[in-house]
């Protein structure tokens, strides 16, 4: 039977003063976007709350994607979108600016449905290209140290006219997942800080982490509380980052009436979304439930469908005010 606070799924598969925006449009082509869902793709930067060695708020660069059509009354409501460890851009050669084709289509999606999609780029910003293979404790950009980048790509959103400053929701993959919880972790000092201070820019209206690894803010008990409404999606063959953290965060969540639910799928391994490919056996990852022996990696397709319908309904509940049951 389910736990409280989790679903298990059936689903078989086979194996403003923020901006620093620069004066160049990228083409939807470089970006690798369809033209037929966005209006325009910028690239921009704003101040991480996170600071450098010598005090100075570092840069994160970022890509902005606006709808097609007439900016609405009142601005675009808005997802902030988390690469995962591989970063946020394309591996092959010669198309190592063009945002990597998993975010393309994850992209796609939601400006389908009408979002604005700001891409914060935690990874190039501070000189490294993926942190995938780096083991766990030598990896200085922690998903801990990207919660401040993400705090600063809402600031700069809520500062912009095209965008509903209160109608913001966060959504990663993985790495970027983890940074999602720990950005909404309104038990934190600097989380609650940005989020309680005179004037403070309004927090998000969601959050959305595809397959993150649970067990710090589950280790961080009371220490630990998600400011706004969450859902975790995880596959239950998931090697890299286990579930099983994630289901005890759903019920211990659900035990203090916290507004938070775990979704796990059956027969599904780590990036079970993918948009294409078959599972892989990648042995150049350190980490995971057995370090040093790799991790398997691939999608679902049914587990994808089933997760992406269940995720754009509970956004539109939250950005939009539409009820729908899938939401729940």
């Amino acid at each position: 039977m389910p736990m409280s606070g989790t679903t298990i799924l059936t689903a078989r598969s086979r194996c403003h003063a923020y901006a620093c925006v620069s004066a160049v449009l990228l083409t939807l082509v470089v970006a690798h976007i369809p033209a037929a869902f966005a209006r325009s793709v910028t690239r921009v930067s704003f101040p991480s709350i996170n600071r450098d060695d010598n005090g100075s708020a570092i840069a994160i660069q970022a890509m902005l994607l606006l709808p097609d059509g007439p900016t609405p009354a009142g601005g675009f409501p808005a997802i902030i979108a988390l690469h995962g460890c591989s970063g946020m851009y394309s591996v092959a050669k010669g198309r190592e600016d063009h945002l990597a084709d998993r975010l393309a289509v994850r992209a796609e999606m939601l400006l389908g449905d009408g979002y604005a999609v700001l891409f914060p780029d935690s990874f190039r910003s501070r000189g490294r290209n993926e942190v995938c293979t780096i083991k766990r404790g030598d990896n200085t950009i922690t998903p801990t140290r990207r919660r401040l980048d993400v705090l600063g790509a809402l600031a700069y959103l809520a500062g912009r006219d095209d965008i509903a400053r209160d109608r913001i929701a966060l959504v990663g993959w993985s790495h970027g997942g983890s940074a999602a919880l720990a950005a909404i972790n309104i038990r934190d000092r600097e989380v609650a800080a940005f989020r309680d201070k005179p004037g403070a820019t309004p927090f998000f209206r969601a959050a959305v982490a595809y397959y993150p690894g649970c067990g710090v803010s589950l280790r961080a008990g009371d220490r630990w509380e998600p400011g706004v409404p969450t859902r975790i999606h995880i596959g239950a063959l998931d090697d890299w980052t286990p579930a099983k953290p994630c289901i005890e965060l759903g019920e211990a969540m659900a035990a203090r009436g916290e507004p938070l639910k775990v979704t796990v799928y059956p027969d599904s391994h780590h990036g079970f979304d993918a948009p294409n490919g078959d599972v892989v056996y990648r042995t150049d990852v350190p980490n995971g439930v057995n370090p040093g022996q790799g991790v398997h990696v691939g999608a679902n397709p049914a587990a994808r469908e089933m997760a992406n319908a269940k995720v754009r309904a509970f956004l539109n509940e939250r950005l939009r005010g539409i009820d729908d049951s899938k939401a729940h």
